[in-house]
């Protein structure tokens, strides 16, 4: 199998959209770390920095729109037959997909991070301490950190999610619409969702509130007694929401025609 996860990285790393996608990120992240620097009341330099300057939210739609079409391409293209008839199973090759997009995610995120950490370097020097402490024994870099792994997690939420709708669809636009809604969704429906829970707290079960972690980790406190869950419930949520998604992706695969 792992032959089949250097195939699915090599097929990225040969995509023209890798690294425009790349370019687009470093770009966007230079642009709000030039913004901070000059508008630093507006864009405040440790809450950007925090943020890896506004990277996540991008990463997430690259991770989305990857996730839809590595499945749903197969299909389109007729390529599945060909692996198909080689010597793996079709679950030694949904599994290699998930290999290689676990990977793919990491790549962004460290990438990211390291645009961000240059970024500092560069603009802010010394200006900006991040070992400065923020509260609860956390400094800006460490909660940056945290902050980071937490939207991870909850990225792969959706994920799994977009993994099981390309397993049961033809085409991408199916899966990456769900998985642009739902990472929008948590916004726009947070308070109405705060409010289901304060009046049916069995409520707060739903994937969308496991989706509200970083929110959480953000604002210590807060959140949790909002939605009357713990972090740690809140990260123990997201895993098991992640795993039944995917098994029933993996269901649906190990049974879909071709």
């Amino acid at each position: 199998m792992g032959t089949l996860v250097k195939q699915e990285l090599f097929k990225l790393y040969k995509k023209n959209s890798t690294w425009i996608s790349a370019f687009f990120l470093l770009a966007a992240e230079a642009f709000f770390a030039i913004l901070s620097r000059i508008y630093p009341k507006t864009f405040e330099p440790a809450a950007t920095f925090e943020s890896l300057y506004f990277a996540r939210p991008i990463i997430i739609f690259f991770m989305i729109a990857a996730c839809a079409t590595i499945i749903t391409m197969e299909f389109q293209y007729g390529t599945i037959k060909e692996v198909l008839y080689r010597r793996y199973s079709r679950g030694q090759i949904l599994v290699s997909k998930w290999l290689a997009m676990f990977i793919y995610s990491v790549f962004w995120y460290v990438l990211s991070l390291g645009m961000a950490l240059v970024m500092k370097a560069i603009l802010f020097g010394h200006h900006l301490d991040l070992d400065k402490g923020v509260g609860d024994g956390l400094t800006i870099f460490t909660r940056t950190l945290e902050i980071s792994a937490a939207t991870f997690v909850t990225l792969w939420l959706l994920l799994s999610l977009v993994f099981l709708l390309a397993n049961v669809f033809t085409s991408s636009s199916a899966a990456v619409s769900v998985g642009i809604i739902g990472y929008f969704a948590t916004s726009i429906v947070g308070q109405l969702l705060i409010m289901l829970i304060q009046k049916w707290e069995w409520a707060k079960w739903n994937p969308l509130t496991m989706l509200l972690y970083p929110n959480a980790l953000a604002h210590p406190g807060t959140y949790q007694a909002l939605v009357k869950l713990s972090s740690f419930e809140m990260f123990v949520g997201n895993v098991i929401y992640i795993a039944i998604f995917l098994w029933i992706g993996f269901y649906v695969f190990r049974r879909r025609n071709v």
